[in-house]
């Protein structure tokens, strides 16, 4: 006997709560109802049938049709079903089937798929959206090899598509192209290892459409990382000419006629304005060149650049080795005419024996402080300079050469140091109220202030809105008196004169706009018995780290 729910459960299992109420098909129903589909790729469409009333109908759906460019089979895995306890197996007929797609060719197609006396076409268009089916004449072509490139069946390349190597810093060049788009002819720089995109591709299967995709071809061009070079002499002393023979004939340095960059570096060069090797000249036929040998250096070197077939230019460094013979050291035994020298004071500093100062790059760094240089002896020997207030320490120099070189230009740290005292700046100068009284210079005299610190006066009184450090000048007799205010660190600074109250201005020392260059800048003036401000404006997003005021009666 069988019990009761067994049979409720053999019941539940063979029907469905809509099975009384579907009626006859209607109509197959695709999802996606399209594809764009890539040559060689795979997407997937579900079919299924509908009532008038859209509910689902298990059918047996199959593929009736198919075009060309395409393969179309049933996904066995979609829905499957027990047919025993370990089994599972795709059933003869369900609400709907999974059709996998392949794209075999690049084409705009369809499939049709059937079932209950139904039909559904679906609409696919094979397109190289991501990647090309191009073929290259020679994926591993030699260097200097001419490379054509061929469209897929069913695509072209347009008159202005460009080819492109994802990344890469050198381009392809293009050399012709054939009118119906069928192919491009070029050249690829060395070191070339992947696909090669194509920027402006069409294909009959998608008309209007211009697509930039990759080939699925790599292209793999010679790799190039080192140069062998032939050195005349892989020994020199500093100066020494030296001849450097490029044996493979494909590859070239700039020629003396173009405006390609060339240089010869080396490991351990000297630092410098021109401390490397000098008078680089590449032969006419640019097949080999001439330097003059530096210091120090030890090891390969980097021409900067081979020039490759196509005019690629490339940095590489060269197999053999190169010693120079000649060697210095980062230091040089200059002196200064006086170690603690007062401010703003004139010093010389003395080049050793073997060395000259060059007057065209020349610059001396004191504790980080540039020194103002006042001249240079015309042999080089020496230099007049002043440091900066506060600097303290050797100097650095650049701009020291070894006697009867001088196209080799390096910088050097003096082992003398030097140590200036440093500007304690006036305090008050951000208020009238507070402002220093300065001293008034008899007739025939002046008086120097060298100052420093903040520019923080209020800049709505004068000033045309910037901050002014103000003073005060008080005077018991008529007085005619020269302002003058100068500074030294590329700050543009102005001198303004007012009356007592501090806003009605008098005159000023002004350069109209001449900025960091317009110095000294000056202006005299007649004035009565009274008090005065004298108000230094900086126009500067920067503070210099001192400046000079001179009051002169003349």
């Amino acid at each position: 006997m069988i019990p009761l729910f067994a049979l409720m459960a053999l019941v539940g299992c063979n029907s469905e709560p809509t099975d009384s109420i579907r009626g006859d098909i209607s109509e197959l129903v695709a999802s996606p109802t399209q594809l764009f589909i890539e040559l060689g790729g795979t997407k997937t469409v579900e079919v299924g049938a509908v009532d008038e009333q859209g509910n689902p109908l298990d059918l047996a759906y199959e593929v009736t049709s198919t075009g060309a460019g395409i393969t179309v089979r049933r996904d066995s895995s979609f829905l499957p079903i027990f047919v025993d306890d370990t089994t599972l197996r795709a059933p003869a007929t369900g609400p709907r089937f999974r059709f996998i797609v392949q794209g075999t060719g690049y084409a705009s197609t369809s499939f049709t798929v059937s079932a209950g006396g139904e039909e559904i076409v679906v609409p696919v268009q094979v397109v190289p959206q991501a990647g090309i089916a191009a073929t290259f004449d020679n994926p591993t072509p030699a260097l200097g090899d001419t490379i054509t490139i061929t469209a897929a069946p069913g695509t072209s390349f347009t008159q202005t598509a460009a080819l492109e190597i994802p990344g890469g810093t050198l381009q392809p060049i293009i050399i012709d192209r054939s009118e119906d788009g069928n192919s491009i002819r070029f050249l690829a720089p060395p070191n070339v290892n992947g696909p090669i995109t194509i920027t402006e591709v069409t294909s009959v299967s998608a008309p209007g459409l211009i697509f930039s995709p990759a080939t699925q071809t790599a292209l793999q061009t010679p790799l190039i990382d080192t140069v062998d070079v032939v050195y005349s002499t892989t020994s020199a002393a500093l100066g020494d000419l030296v001849t450097v023979t490029i044996p493979e004939p494909l590859i070239k340095v700039g020629a003396p006629d173009t405006t390609i960059p060339f240089q010869i570096q080396f490991e351990n060069e000297l630092t410098g304005p021109a401390a490397g090797a000098a008078n680089e000249t590449p032969s006419a036929d640019s097949s080999s060149f001439t330097f003059e040998a530096p210091a120090n250096v030890a090891g390969a070197a980097t021409v900067v650049n081979f020039v490759f077939p196509g005019g690629y230019q490339i940095a590489l460094p060269t197999r053999p080795t190169f010693t120079s013979t000649t060697t210095f050291e980062s230091t040089i035994d200059a002196t200064f005419s006086d170690n603690e020298p007062d401010i703003l004071q004139v010093i010389t500093l003395t080049a050793p024996a073997g060395f000259f100062f060059s007057a065209d790059t020349l610059s001396v760094t004191i504790g980080g402080q540039p020194a103002l240089i006042q001249s240079v002896a015309p042999d080089g020997s020496s230099v007049d300079l002043i440091p900066i207030p506060g600097s303290a320490g050797s100097a650095e120099i650049a701009g020291v050469s070894p006697t009867g070189l001088p196209q080799f230009i390096y910088t050097m740290n003096t082992i003398d140091g030097v140590t200036v005292p440093g500007i304690t700046p006036l305090e008050g100068t951000e208020s009238l109220a507070t402002a220093p009284e300065l001293t008034v210079p008899t007739v025939g005299n002046s008086f120097v202030l060298n100052d420093a610190g903040a520019f923080a006066g209020d800049p709505t009184d004068c000033c045309f809105g910037f901050h002014p450090r103000f003073y005060k000048i008080v005077l018991a007799a008529p007085t005619t008196l020269t302002f003058t205010i100068d500074w030294f660190q590329g700050q543009d600074l102005g001198v303004y004169i007012t009356e007592a109250d501090g806003t009605t201005l008098i005159d000023a020392g002004d350069s109209a706009g001449e900025g960091p260059d317009g110095h000294p800048e000056s202006v005299t003036i007649p004035l009565v018995a009274g008090t005065y401000y004298v108000a230094a404006v900086n126009f500067s997003a920067s503070n210099p780290s001192f400046f000079q005021l001179t009051i002169s009666n003349p």
